[in-house]
């Protein structure tokens, strides 16, 4: 069998990010806002305004641009943490994919405009961003971990 391309490794890391940090947002939404997709119309804020973050619940135009907005995100930062510290083996990963998560929080909500930050802050509490972050350190830690098999194999 032949050796995984970064680019699989990059989509692997993405869609494990998207996948928690997606989960995380829906679960938090529905805790405190009564549903899952409250959150994510918040994040269409980039697209339509702050009006996207007032919108409650399931709405086709709100929702599914957000979690679009979001897993294209996750897609642009998990292929360059695969970039940039794809190589770092378990468990050493899991402090590279802390600092990772941190300097995506920095860029995120200290760098970039506020009508490009990710917005699900926005109908969510700060405890919420930390885990939200976390679960993003931990996919982006565990990465080396559904490398390993396929790498061994070759």
């Amino acid at each position: 069998m032949a050796k995984r391309t970064w680019v699989l490794d990059a989509a692997i890391t993405a869609l494990a990010a998207t996948t928690a940090t997606g989960a995380g947002i829906a679960a938090f939404g529905q805790a405190k806002e009564g549903s899952p997709w409250t959150p994510f119309n918040a994040v269409a804020h980039m697209l339509f305004g702050d009006k996207a973050a007032g919108v409650d619940g399931f709405a086709p135009k709100e929702s599914l641009s957000g979690l679009g907005l979001h897993a294209g995100a996750l897609a642009a930062w998990g292929a360059l943490y695969q970039a940039a510290a794809g190589k770092v083996p378990f468990p050493q990963s899991l402090a590279t994919g802390a600092l990772a998560s941190a300097l995506i929080w920095a860029f995120d909500y200290k760098i970039v405009p506020e009508r490009l930050r990710p917005g699900f802050e926005k109908r969510l509490g700060p405890e919420s961003v930390l885990a939200v972050y976390t679960l993003l350190a931990l996919s982006l830690g565990l990465s080396p971990l559904w490398k390993q098999k396929d790498d061994h194999a070759a």
